[in-house]
């Protein structure tokens, strides 16, 4: 008699198991894919949003493609394979006139290599007045070279000129070992 009182207990308990069991390890990671699938579509409906939109913009994804290759070949270039200071001091020269700044003299330093890039300090003695000194020194940093601005000296000359002393660093990429 005693087994028929447990037996509905036994039943329930087992029941309770069986149904955290099937919890545990069927419902909640079925119910954890479902929710990966649903943010994956989610995601892939939104690519798809992008892809629509860059067509009506573009008209062309191939011109966007060929307009995007054209701004890689810029961004490449802005380290460019060899120092070539010459081609920089012509810059120099050349963002001096269209700025209005007298160049005095200018003097290249040693090219100094590690594993990772190259560069060099040129040195620009120049006279102008202070915003065309800014708008100069302002077109060789944004020029299309990696190019950084090192020292500054400034002294004032007669009336509204200033005399400066520039140094700007240049880089190009590293010198590539054959051996490698």
């Amino acid at each position: 008699m005693r087994d028929k009182k447990f037996l509905p207990a036994i039943i329930f308990v087992v029941g309770i198991i069986l149904l955290l069991g099937f919890n545990q390890f069927v419902y909640e990671p079925a119910q954890r894919e479902i929710l990966n699938m649903e943010l994956e579509t989610r995601r892939l409906h939104e690519v798809e949003q992008e892809i629509l939109a860059l067509k009506a913009r573009h008209k062309s994804l191939a011109a966007l493609v060929e307009e995007k290759e054209l701004q890689l070949d810029e961004a490449r270039n802005f380290l460019p394979p060899t120092i070539s200071q010459d081609k920089f001091i012509d810059e120099l020269y050349r963002k001096a006139d269209s700025c209005r700044v007298q160049i005095i003299s200018v003097q290249a330093g040693e090219v100094t290599s590690a594993e990772e890039i190259q560069s060099q300090i040129v040195r620009v003695k120049a006279e102008a007045d202070y915003i065309s000194l800014m708008n100069f020194i302002r077109e060789i940093l944004d020029g299309g070279r990696l190019t950084s601005l090192e020292k500054i000296s400034v002294s004032t000359l007669e009336g509204k000129f200033l005399s400066c002393e520039l140094s700007f660093k240049i880089f190009a990429e590293p010198i590539k070992n054959p051996a490698n």
